[in-house]
């Protein structure tokens, strides 16, 4: 059999030729559908990522419209001033570096000046905290936290709890 007629032979009346290529245009139907679809399923995720993207820029802008908010000295100085007792310094308490020197001379003049007995009681020292910030060490004639919550309420010791239960077995 030659080339030429290996094309010129039929199957139930088609020939291979014709088989082939409606073979291959199947392959090629199906393969481009796969493809479109992949690619509607890939273009529904962009959307819905670019609604995400959208809607996280438009939570960013109101998080800084609302910081802005909570930032402005007025609103500060008025929350200073309500909740912390806090005013602003007066102009005659601002100095200028220059003067920084002066002022500490005449600190160290004044503390020289002191009395023995009151130059020898030095202010509460400072003891950091729990949470890392300084804060003021109680003075020793004060009660300690259990000692002040042992202390606070009632003059007389808790009942064991058998007696506050009523000391009855169910």
């Amino acid at each position: 059999m030659s080339f030429a007629g290996f094309f010129d032979q039929r199957i139930r009346g088609f020939r291979i030729v014709e088989l082939g290529a409606g073979t291959v245009l199947l392959v090629l139907v199906l393969v481009v559908y796969l493809a479109k679809t992949g690619a509607g399923d890939k273009s529904a995720d962009i959307d819905r990522i670019e609604g995400q993207i959208a809607d996280e820029q438009t939570q960013i802008r109101l998080l800084n419209a609302e910081l802005a908010h909570q930032e402005q000295p007025e609103r500060l100085e008025a929350l200073s001033g309500k909740y912390l007792g806090l005013q602003p310094v007066p102009a005659q308490h601002e100095v200028q570096v220059e003067a920084l020197a002066d002022i500490a001379n005449i600190a160290a003049a004044a503390t020289a000046r002191m009395p023995a007995s009151a130059a020898g009681k030095a202010p509460a020292p400072i003891a950091p905290a729990a949470g890392g910030h300084a804060a003021p060490a109680a003075p020793a004639s004060a009660p300690t936290g259990d000692q002040a919550v042992a202390g606070a309420g009632s003059a007389a010791p808790e009942a064991p709890l058998e007696a506050a239960s009523g000391g009855e077995d169910h």
